[in-house]
C-alpha cells in the first residue's frame, strides 16, 4: 500500500546526496539483495534522491552563472 503525504520539508543538495549514499549502502546489504521487492523499492528511492540532488546541482550552477554574468555586465 502506497501512502502519499504533502509535507513541506527543506533539504540541501548535500543532504539529498547523503540520503542517496545511505540508500545505496543499504542496497548492498545481503537482506536487501535477497529480496527483489525490497531491492526495487530501495532503488526507486535512490533514483529519486539522486535525481533531486542532480537538479539542485544544476540549479546552483545556473545561479552562479547568472550572478557571474550580472557582475560582468557591471564592469
Amino acid at each position: 500500500m502506497k501512502m502519499e503525504f504533502n509535507v513541506n520539508v527543506c533539504f540541501s543538495r548535500g543532504e539529498f546526496e547523503l540520503i542517496a549514499d545511505a540508500v545505496r549502502d543499504k542496497v548492498k546489504t545481503e537482506k536487501v539483495q535477497n529480496d527483489a521487492n525490497m531491492l526495487c523499492d530501495y532503488m526507486n528511492i535512490y533514483d529519486k534522491a539522486s535525481s533531486i540532488a542532480t537538479l539542485l546541482k544544476i540549479s546552483e550552477y545556473e545561479k552562479a552563472l547568472k550572478i557571474s554574468d550580472e557582475e560582468e555586465e557591471e564592469i
